[in-house]
C-alpha cells in the first residue's frame, strides 16, 4: 500500500518502489516493426526512447504508432522511431507527488510517463500505476476513517 507522509501526499518514489523501476526502451534508429514487436513481447504500451549512452530522446506510444500507421497503411514497418517519437518529452521525479503527476498527466494528455533523477531515467509511470496508487490511497483513508468511526467516544 502507498505510504502517506505527514502531509498526506504520496510520493513518486513510493510507487516506484512497489511497482518496480524497470525502464523499457528502444534506439532512435529502430523501425516501427521492431518497436512494435517490442511493446507486444513486453505486454507495454510506449518505451521511452534512448541515445547510445542512455539519454532520454523522446517517447513513443500505442497511439503515435497508431496515427502514422493510420497514415501510412502500406509501408509502415521501416518508418525509423525517430520519425514518428514525440521529442519534447514532460517527465516526472522521485519527489513529485501523485496529484502533480496527475495534473502534468492531465494537462498533456498523456498516458506515459518517464521519471527523471539527475538526468537518468529511474522509471516510467502509466496510467495504470497512477490508478493503482490512488485505489491503495483510498484504501489507507478508508482503514483511517474506519478505525476513527470504530474508537469514536461513547456517550455516557
Amino acid at each position: 500500500m502507498a505510504e502517506l507522509g505527514n502531509d498526506h501526499k504520496v510520493k513518486i518514489s513510493i510507487i516506484l518502489d512497489k511497482k518496480g523501476s524497470d525502464v523499457y526502451s528502444i534506439s532512435p534508429q529502430s523501425s516501427l516493426r521492431e518497436m512494435a514487436d517490442e511493446m507486444l513481447a513486453k505486454k507495454i504500451g510506449s518505451l521511452v526512447v534512448t541515445d547510445k549512452n542512455g539519454i532520454l530522446a523522446g517517447i513513443i506510444s500505442e497511439r503515435d504508432f497508431l496515427n502514422i500507421v493510420g497514415k501510412h497503411s502500406k509501408d509502415w514497418e521501416d518508418i525509423s522511431v525517430c520519425d514518428v517519437m514525440t521529442k519534447e518529452v514532460v517527465t516526472a521525479t522521485p519527489e513529485d507527488t501523485l496529484e502533480q503527476v496527475m495534473l502534468q498527466m492531465t494537462q498533456h494528455h498523456i498516458r506515459h510517463i518517464p521519471v527523471m533523477k539527475n538526468n537518468k531515467i529511474v522509471g516510467v509511470l502509466a496510467i495504470g500505476d497512477i490508478i493503482n496508487a490512488l485505489f491503495d490511497k483510498t484504501l489507507f483513508q478508508n482503514k483511517l476513517l474506519k478505525s476513527y468511526i470504530k474508537d469514536w467516544p461513547k456517550e455516557k
